[in-house]
């Protein structure tokens, strides 16, 4: 969850060549997550939704079976953040992100991009495997990115998410969505990581303990998720006194029981 870019450990630098805003446990997702559909076909196409500086995108285009990406992106914006910041994202264009996968000797030529929300994509046949979602880190925009993003992916397919703790009430939203529309799915969330992913059609019944180790429950998920926005919301926007530094110790209580009505 860090807003700023990470360089990957030397065990992962080779298939992250550029840096990211991900843990080395999330890169490690991604890559299990590649490795799962390397194995399903012979080709996947692949769909992001907030690139970045492209460090993300850097082991799907140079995986060889990976055919075809298209990357949605709402680049040079300031973005809202559920944990009660604004994020600004200025200089970071289109043409920026190729030039740090080009200077990382990464090819583009299988990349097709987009600059806007992805309600404002044009529509068409496209159809993908696998999306990342990792834009506008609000519950909102997450759970309009599914809603969008669900029509193009294929019966048998995966979404993952990042920063899963500031957009759990979106993946709870999703769930009852999925659930609703009686669609199967699961839900895996990484432990010790901020990825999470929804496995839909076959794949939510296909045996993935060859890929993923066990995730989190995901009632503890939920709840810890819960206190670390309402704690980053306090340290962000919360002040003893005008023109007072932010709080640094304070507690986060559970919520009580009151009683709703006196007898």
């Amino acid at each position: 969850m860090s807003s700023g870019p990470i360089p990957p450990s030397p065990e992962l630098a080779a298939d992250f060549p550029v840096e990211t805003q991900t843990s080395d446990a999330d890169k490690a997702f991604l890559l299990d997550m590649r490795r799962l559909f390397r194995d399903l076909a012979p080709a996947y196409d692949y769909l992001e939704i907030g690139s970045y500086l492209g460090g993300s995108l850097a082991p799907f285009l140079s995986d060889p079976g990976c055919r075809a990406i298209l990357s949605v992106d709402e680049r040079g914006a300031t973005l809202p953040d559920e944990r009660g910041a604004l994020f600004d994202y200025a200089g970071v264009t289109t043409g920026s992100m190729l030039d740090r996968l080009h200077r990382a000797g990464l090819a583009t030529t299988k990349l097709a991009t987009h600059d806007g929300p992805i309600d404002t994509l044009p529509a068409d046949d496209r159809r993908f495997d696998l999306a990342f979602i990792d834009g506008e880190h609000t519950d909102q925009a997450c759970f309009r990115d599914f809603l969008w993003a669900l029509p193009l992916m294929k019966p048998t397919s995966a979404i993952m998410f990042h920063d899963s703790s500031l957009i759990h009430k979106a993946i709870r939203l999703i769930a009852l969505v999925l659930r609703q529309s009686d669609r199967p799915f699961r839900l895996l969330k990484k432990a010790d990581s901020e990825m999470s992913a929804v496995f839909l059609g076959d794949l939510a019944a296909r045996d993935l303990d060859g890929y993923f180790e066990a995730g989190e429950t995901i009632a503890d998920f939920y709840a810890a998720s819960e206190l670390h926005v309402l704690t980053a919301n306090i340290r962000n926007r919360v002040r003893a006194g005008p023109g007072e530094e932010r709080l640094v110790a304070f507690t986060v209580e559970p919520p009580r029981a009151e009683k709703a009505y006196l007898d």
